[in-house]
């Protein structure tokens, strides 16, 4: 089975992730077979960059995202586009409807910010 992912880079304390294309036996930063873009949740704000077309093409052959990686799809407008296209595969992404205490707490940075103004 193919997996959509997060392959791991950077330093330690400091995370950079390749959204990747890999073999679901392979380790987290075993050999990948494309790469798809990167996201990077060091730097103010976020930076996500994802090539589209490609994303699509692999959600349209059948890989399955991770958790994370069917999030950052969904910020960036791909995975509804997907769905859009394949309205039967929306059950497979319920897990996304719900929010998690990690995704509605403000990190350190916003907490600080949103105090001073």
């Amino acid at each position: 089975m193919v997996k959509i992912r997060l392959q791991r880079l950077g330093n330690k304390g400091r995370p950079f992730y390749r959204i990747v294309v890999s073999e679901s036996t392979t380790g987290r930063n075993g050999k990948s077979i494309d790469t798809l873009g990167h996201y990077n949740p060091i730097s103010q704000p976020k930076e996500i960059k994802i090539d589209e077309a490609k994303a699509l093409e692999w959600l349209k052959n059948g890989a399955e995202p991770s958790e994370t990686a069917a999030w950052l799809l969904k910020r960036e407008g791909i995975l509804p586009k997907h769905l859009e296209a394949f309205p039967g595969q929306a059950k497979k992404y319920k897990f996304l409807d719900r929010t998690t205490a990690a995704i509605s707490k403000p990190t350190a940075v916003e907490a600080t910010q949103a105090s001073e103004a």
